[in-house]
């Protein structure tokens, strides 16, 4: 019984620590994207509403990046259709403007942060430029 119990409390101490490690990236990340965006005229009230802000638009943002990712990947590793390059260059177009239709979406709902057109574009053009090499599969055969 008390082996269960043990057993029971490490793997609650394993989640939490897990969960505190996706908080302080997820955290940072928006602290970064926030930075970025109060150059351009981004405003808030507070750090916990920058980071509201980002895990809000990443939870919307999921499955949006899923369909995004998948239409050139298909295009390029199956139907053959576009090469390389022009399936990045989809993936970034595509994908930054979803994004700020999201970020956009988000900021509307959210009263305690202001975005400008032009401070979503940039932060969703780096965010896409970043992920833009998960697009192609790269096989070792």
């Amino acid at each position: 019984m008390l082996e269960k119990i043990k057993n029971i409390i490490g793997k609650f101490i394993g989640f939490l620590i897990i969960v505190g490690i996706i908080v302080a990236i997820v955290s940072i990340i928006a602290i970064f994207g926030g930075a970025l965006m109060k150059l351009f005229g981004f405003t808030y009230q507070s750090v916990g509403s920058i980071i509201l802000f980002f895990v809000v638009s990443g939870i919307l943002g999921f499955p949006i990046e899923l369909f995004v990712k998948a239409i050139p990947k298909v295009l390029f590793s199956h139907f053959k259709k576009i090469n390389e390059l022009e399936a990045k260059i989809m993936f970034v177009v595509l994908d930054t403007l979803l994004s700020m239709v999201m970020f956009s979406t988000v900021d509307y709902f959210m009263k305690s942060v202001s975005a400008t057109p032009i401070s979503l574009f940039i932060v969703s053009l780096v965010m896409s430029l970043l992920c833009m090499n998960d697009v192609i599969e790269n096989k070792d055969n």
